[in-house]
């Protein structure tokens, strides 16, 4: 106040061009401290919906390494890993993360339903590469990119580079053992009729229990940039069905969300997603966010199949 007060205030000592100069610099001060006031606090409130409060934000800050830590997280998308002090780890509920292997958390077990989803989702299109002809090789690019082809869709829309098989090699091993072991066992799993018919109801459950996993940690990379709620939705469907879509693509079929010549899929996903990020926004535990998106895509799903559920389509059009 002070200073605009002498800004503004003719003297005969100071020339009106400095004064014009002196309040330019002022304005642009002042400017400069309000988009950075506006930036700290839009970084607090993205961090809030992610589970970290404004004091841990403060704290983390008052630390180099954390603060270096942080910056690479909320550009990259990645989980909580070591550079982060051992009380703001990955095993609390506050950030939407995992770890990188499976464990007895509530995070470390939906990792596992992931790498059990990667499984089944590399069987099946193993299996439907296998059906179209496709030798070795083919079975298993075809299996490979119907597991993990959503998650990489997912990060390329939001930008994270490299994309997450890249760096997490383990998902690309499932990819390739699977292809392998199930050309090998093929002719045994469908030897006879009823174990044909047990092993069909057994791939319906597990895929649902993949879908269910791979929606909700779509939803998580997407809160974890602080993109809007119905785009971490969308991450979460993608993540779940858009590696479907390419192996039909690939498979010269039509995409299987996209028609309803079979019972809904994408709209489960798309169910789960949404819980999640509905107890995001209501402030959950990281348990009870997990369970409520897991059990939500995999309650729809289960009902899909079971009572042969299918959305609407326009028949009387030619």
């Amino acid at each position: 106040t002070s200073s605009f007060y002498w800004a503004l205030s003719p003297s005969p000592s100071i020339s009106s061009q400095s004064q014009i100069v002196f309040m330019a610099s002022v304005l642009f001060r002042l400017g400069t401290s309000a988009s950075t006031l506006a930036r700290d606090r839009a970084s607090c409130s993205a961090l809030r919906l992610r589970g970290i409060s404004q004091r841990v934000w403060r704290d983390l800050h008052d630390d180099a390494p954390s603060r270096r830590y942080l910056q690479h997280y909320r550009l990259r998308g990645r989980t909580l890993g070591p550079g982060l002090p051992k009380r703001y780890s990955s095993s609390s509920s506050m950030v939407d993360g995992m770890p990188r292997f499976p464990n007895w958390s509530a995070g470390g077990l939906l990792r596992g339903l992931d790498y059990g989803g990667t499984i089944v989702f590399a069987f099946s299109g193993t299996v439907q590469a296998a059906a179209h002809g496709m030798d070795l090789l083919g079975c298993s690019v075809v299996g490979a990119i119907t597991a993990v082809g959503g998650g990489t869709v997912r990060d390329l829309f939001l930008g994270n580079r490299p994309v997450f098989w890249m760096v997490e090699t383990e998902y690309l091993i499932l990819c390739l053992i699977t292809s392998g072991l199930t050309l090998a066992l093929w002719p045994v799993l469908t030897r006879d009729s009823n174990s044909s018919s047990t092993f069909k109801k057994v791939e319906l459950y597990s895929d649902a229990a993949g879908l269910s996993a791979f929606c909700v940690i779509g939803a998580q990379n997407g809160i974890r940039l602080g993109v809007p709620p119905i785009i971490s939705v969308v991450c979460g469907m993608m993540t779940a069905t858009f590696g479907g879509v390419i192996r039909d693509v690939l498979c010269q079929r039509p995409a299987r969300i996209l028609h309803s010549h079979a019972e809904v899929y994408a709209s489960c996903a798309a169910v789960g997603a949404a819980s999640y990020v509905l107890a995001a926004r209501m402030m959950m535990a990281m348990p009870a966010r997990i369970g409520v998106g897991v059990g939500a895509a995999l309650t729809a799903r289960i009902a899909a199949f079971t009572y042969d559920i299918r959305l609407p389509t326009m028949t009387s059009v030619n």
